[in-house]
């Protein structure tokens, strides 16, 4: 005598949903929802973060501080967009804006070396208009994308997502130094 063959649960057939926390991530907390560039609200979020580490901090502490939260940020801005791209089926939704977050983070080196390097001497009191210039510096990499930044979308995954604006950053934050030593923007 067979046993009966059991159907299988319905339920059990469907795949897993990605985890909700790294789909939140990638979307900058529900910045990636608000209507109009998503992009643009990632970016000034993260100008808003680095705020507090950029009047709160100083020397050594402050350079400490901004490398470890901007490689915690870089592998959280992976780990999220690999699980928001399983959500979402896309290769680069819209609101996916942690790339932005952390393209913009890397803009900030451009200070945190301008201060290390003590370029110029009235770098020494944090001005506001570093963090202006930093951020339309990396919008307009950002959607200029000039080489190899357009290039590198092509990667898979996570990667391609978010390596085309830490190198946008790259570019903003070296024109941010360059401004800076020439005392452009003083």
């Amino acid at each position: 005598m067979t046993s009966p063959r059991i159907a299988p649960d319905a339920a059990s057939e469907q795949p897993a949903p990605p985890p909700r926390g790294g789909v939140l991530l990638a979307a900058g907390f529900g910045l990636g929802y608000l209507p109009l560039a998503p992009g643009a609200w990632g970016s000034l979020a993260s100008v808003l973060l680095f705020i507090p580490l950029y009047y709160g901090l100083e020397g050594p502490t402050l350079q400490l501080a901004y490398f470890l939260l901007l490689v915690g940020l870089a592998l959280g801005a992976l780990w999220s967009t690999e699980r928001a791209l399983e959500h979402w089926k896309s290769a680069d939704p819209r609101a996916i804006v942690i790339d932005e977050i952390l393209g913009q983070w890397v803009t900030h080196a451009g200070l945190v070396a301008a201060m290390v390097l003590k370029l110029p001497a009235t770098l020494a009191g944090p001005q506001w208009q570093y963090l202006l210039t930093g951020f339309i510096l990396f919008r307009v990499f950002d959607v200029v994308k000039p080489f190899p930044i357009r290039r590198s979308e092509r990667l898979p995954g996570a990667y391609g997502v978010v390596l085309d604006d830490v190198l946008a950053g790259f570019y903003a934050g070296a024109g941010l130094l360059v401004l800076v030593w020439t005392k452009w923007l003083t």
